[in-house]
């Protein structure tokens, strides 16, 4: 063979293996695709601006006029992606919430119908789908899925991610600190920890610690691998303590009581009888301002060190919240019903060169949809067995959504419990409530916002609650939801479908 002709050979199978290498290395750099989940506690989504944006001003300020919080960062996230108006918990309460969310199952199917329960390891959460992609993994912050450990730090049941120091099973701590190499809770009394704030800085408070510990995780320079990290935190669950200068930042607002407060219309059953109503409190919505806007501080430090990194735009953001708090509306704090304030959550997702920016999603979404979706936007297998929904095409880009009004997705609630309250199904619109204790109820996002009325039965209803009461019966037949075959339940269906 002539010399011209080996060297030649010689030096193609140098290219080739040169652009081998480099290939493989690419496959495992931190250039991503990244993700990254941020998950608050106890969110009433009309705290961001970004959805004060995409109301009558009456509903963006439920607590007086002007009364609001800034949330530049989170508002960025959702400029320069997408804002999901109807998004909701799939079970109001944390862990019911947690399990649909990281598994893609209804929380009955996940082992965990409500709180403190055991997540069923025998399904696959986004952790371990991500782990066999490649993916380092660790989850910050609270996890809220291992049972009744407490904080319980790196919990037996962690879901498999492969980094959990960082990681406490439940609790709603306002100060953290590392001794010894390991994490603990700063505020201590008779050698127990609490939820005390005193004391707690921009160093400990539990919004900026856990931040801190995040920021250490996606921006190390050392890791080859691209990162899935989930920062949970446990704010702005009460109690409604944050540190300065947060704790009085707000006090100079006017807060009042929702419109929907001590009302003398009757509230509905399923909301539960003989509870004294809440003493509206100016501030305690002022404390609640304040973690909002520290977990807003801290989401935008943790945007800036992604970017400073060159990490940032290589990186699916998420945020959301395993459910809502009424604060004051209906006479009510807290979660664990189907009204807007505790069922409905924020969910805003960037992801740029594929979600493009300035999008708004108005039909339902749950999160039982996360984990499919996730998987849908990496380009990676879908789980046949998952029960949420991939709206990753959808989110790409909604203006070629194909879904009409005449034909609206519908989405799925359930009380939290091992027993049945209530069950709902929700469309881009409506909302039907069938409960052991009470007649249905519809309520119209159109007509009445303020979920006082209860639009079953009248004109014009009827086609609407005939619709939705067949998905609920389809949603509890296929995914064998025990809460539809409930006496009651199972008669309200009936009467609506007229059998």
């Amino acid at each position: 063979m002539p010399s011209t002709v080996i060297r030649f050979l010689a030096t193609l199978i140098l290219l080739l293996g040169f652009h081998l290498t480099g290939s493989n290395a690419n496959a495992e750099s931190s250039d991503g695709p990244n993700v990254l989940l941020l998950i608050t506690d106890e969110h009433n989504f009309r705290t961001l601006g970004c959805y004060r944006e995409q109301m009558p001003r009456e509903q963006a300020e439920m607590w007086g006029a002007g009364v609001i919080v800034p949330t530049p960062n989170l508002d960025r996230i959702a400029k320069e992606g997408v804002i999901c108006t109807r998004a909701y918990a799939t079970s109001p309460v944390c862990s019911p919430c947690r399990a649909a969310m990281i598994t893609g199952r209804y929380p009955h199917v996940a082992g965990v119908p409500t709180n403190n329960f055991i997540l069923d390891r025998s399904i696959p959460t986004l952790a371990d789908r991500l782990n066999e992609a490649g993916y380092r993994t660790t989850f910050i912050g609270k996890w809220h899925l291992g049972g009744t450990g407490k904080p319980e730090w790196a919990p037996k049941v962690d879901g498999g991610f492969q980094f959990t120091q960082y990681m406490f099973n439940r609790g709603h701590w306002k100060n953290f600190d590392i001794q010894n190499g390991k994490p603990r809770i700063g505020a201590q009394k008779n050698g127990a920890p609490t939820y005390d704030v005193a004391g707690a800085d921009k160093e400990s408070f539990s919004t900026d610690w856990l931040t801190n510990r995040a920021i250490e995780f996606v921006t190390d320079r050392e890791e080859k691998k691209p990162f899935f990290a989930v920062v949970s935190y446990p704010d702005p669950h009460g109690p409604n303590t944050v540190r300065p200068p947060y704790d009085h930042r707000f006090d100079d607002l006017r807060f009042a009581a929702p419109r929907t407060y001590k009302t003398d219309i009757p509230a509905p059953k399923w909301l539960g009888a003989g509870k004294k109503h809440p003493v509206f409190r100016g501030e305690d919505m002022s404390r609640y301002f304040g973690m909002v806007q520290c977990i807003d501080d801290n989401i935008g430090r943790l945007i800036d060190e992604l970017a400073a990194a060159d990490r940032l735009d290589n990186t699916l953001i998420i945020m959301t919240s395993d459910h809502g708090d009424l604060c004051y509306e209906h006479d009510r704090q807290n979660k664990g019903n189907p009204y807007e304030g505790s069922a409905r959550v924020p969910m805003i997702v960037r992801y740029p060169g594929k979600v493009r920016s300035g999008q708004v999603y108005e039909h339902p979404v749950g999160t039982v949809d996360v984990t499919p979706t996730v998987m849908g936007l990496l380009d990676l297998p879908a789980d046949p067995n998952d029960q949420g929904i991939d709206l990753s095409d959808t989110f790409v880009d909604v203006t070629t959504e194909k879904t009409r009004e005449q034909n609206p997705p519908i989405i799925f609630l359930r009380n939290s419990g091992t027993n049945a309250q209530w069950v709902a199904a929700v469309d881009h619109r409506y909302k039907l409530i069938l409960s052991i204790n009470d007649t249905p109820w519809l309520f119209d996002a159109e007509q009445d916002p303020d979920e006082l009325l209860n639009f079953f039965r009248r004109p014009g209803t009827k086609e609407v609650a005939v619709r939705l009461a067949k998905a609920l019966r389809e949603y509890g037949s296929k995914h064998d939801d025990p809460y539809l075959q409930n006496p009651a339940i199972a008669s309200s269906l009936a009467s609506i479908l007229g059998e």
